[in-house]
């Protein structure tokens, strides 16, 4: 399923001009095993871009793609068992992007146990902004990515900055 939703989101046009702020997630860090927070700005973004220069010689598409973003933000929490959150406390992070200008789900799957929403916000037929909500019963991820750029280019992001990597559905810091 994961591979599934990180597909879908990297196959569009992203960019976002509201913030999503995910402070009501931090509850779940106390329940969780391993929890992995990304925040990055566009100044942030911009040091990275200097910090990987060896990587963009490499892929310069890596620095395009990075340029563009304004706003990165990884949530992922692993839990020891199901039940220790509910996807009730995904509600919140929910409600703010539905409220979002222009923001619609575009993917929206249930199975037994999981949960997993894509919602892309757009202006003017151009996108502006993805949102990726994820549940499943021992894990539960939130990526918030704001900036001008196609998600497209978002796969050459794989694995750096806890994006998870779709060849194998783990990020960058998983594949040691």
């Amino acid at each position: 399923m994961k591979r599934l939703v990180m597909f879908v989101a990297l196959s569009g046009i992203c960019a976002w001009s509201q913030s999503l702020d995910l402070s009501s997630l931090d509850k779940l860090a106390a329940k969780a095993k391993q929890v992995h927070k990304v925040s990055l700005d566009k100044n942030q973004l911009q040091m990275v871009m200097k910090m990987n220069s060896e990587e963009d010689k490499k892929d310069p598409d890596v620095k395009k793609v990075l340029n563009g973003l304004a706003t990165v933000q990884v949530r992922n929490f692993e839990f020891d068992k199901s039940g220790e959150y509910s996807d009730s406390d995904l509600d919140a992070v929910r409600a703010q992007i539905a409220k979002m200008q222009n923001c619609t789900s575009i993917v929206d799957s249930k199975e037994k146990d999981e949960h997993s929403q894509i919602f892309l916000c757009s202006d003017e037929g151009k996108g502006t902004a993805l949102a990726v909500v994820a549940a499943e019963p021992k894990e539960v991820s939130v990526v918030y990515i704001r900036g001008n750029m196609n998600l497209s280019d978002l796969g050459k992001l794989n694995g750096l900055m806890g994006i998870p990597d779709l060849s194998t559905g783990k990020g960058k810091s998983d594949q040691k």
